[in-house]
């Protein structure tokens, strides 16, 4: 287990620099009603990331912290073909997909903090955020340097943002328990990778020990 101080923290999560990546906590994956519980998948760890990470949305906002939300859409109009050929595989067709457009399924859960008014909602139609134009730009135009990536599931969606933003030039943390995947080992290897070649791996209750320690300071 890797520790951080909030102290060795502070420089990264400054909140004029950093901002807070929600990332596919739709209900497709996370709730019981969803596709992949549908499935017959045991969906307990990701239900319970979605605390921590209501968690972090709360501390950013008093910190001022930019909170982006991440939510992926898929469709025969917008997958590519080896998404396709994934979905095959699966036994579904371009019309019959996880967080399908326009679905419930493609819908933030219910249970995570929604968006405010003012926040930024970004689309994308494959793993990485990144891949999107929207996130640089807005990286970009707030001068951030280090993001914060939560969501589901730590091996896919999360691991991939997180290796992206690092080849963007951003510092990735990844807090532990704010991101998750169906196997627990499948999760602690995608965050023991992220730790050992990408970013930092804090507990939650690390970064929110930094950002109190910032607000306390103002």
């Amino acid at each position: 287990m890797i520790t951080h101080t909030a102290q060795g923290l502070l420089p990264m999560v400054a909140p004029a620099t950093t901002a807070l990546l929600v990332v596919d906590v739709q209900n497709d994956f996370v709730d019981d009603r969803g596709r992949v519980g549908q499935e017959g998948t045991e969906l307990a760890a990701l239900q319970a990331a979605i605390q921590q990470i209501n968690r972090l949305i709360d501390a950013a906002r008093k910190v001022e912290v930019a909170v982006i939300y991440v939510r992926t859409v898929h469709g025969p109009e917008v997958d590519t073909a080896p998404y396709q050929a994934r979905y095959e595989r699966r036994g579904m067709s371009p019309a019959d997909t996880l967080c399908h457009a326009g679905t419930w399924g493609a819908e933030l859960a219910a249970d995570l903090r929604p968006p405010s008014a003012h926040e930024t909602v970004i689309v994308k139609h494959g793993y990485d955020a990144f891949a999107t134009s929207e996130l640089p730009a807005l990286l970009e135009q707030r001068r951030t340097r280090a993001v914060v990536v939560t969501g589901v599931v730590a091996n896919l969606c999360v691991r991939a943002t997180t290796f992206s933003a690092f080849e963007h030039g951003y510092f990735p943390i990844v807090p532990q328990e704010s991101t998750a995947s169906t196997d627990p080992q499948v999760a602690r290897a995608a965050l023991e990778d992220i730790a050992a070649w990408y970013g930092e791996i804090p507990t939650v209750d690390e970064v929110l020990a930094a950002w109190r320690g910032i607000s306390a300071a103002v």
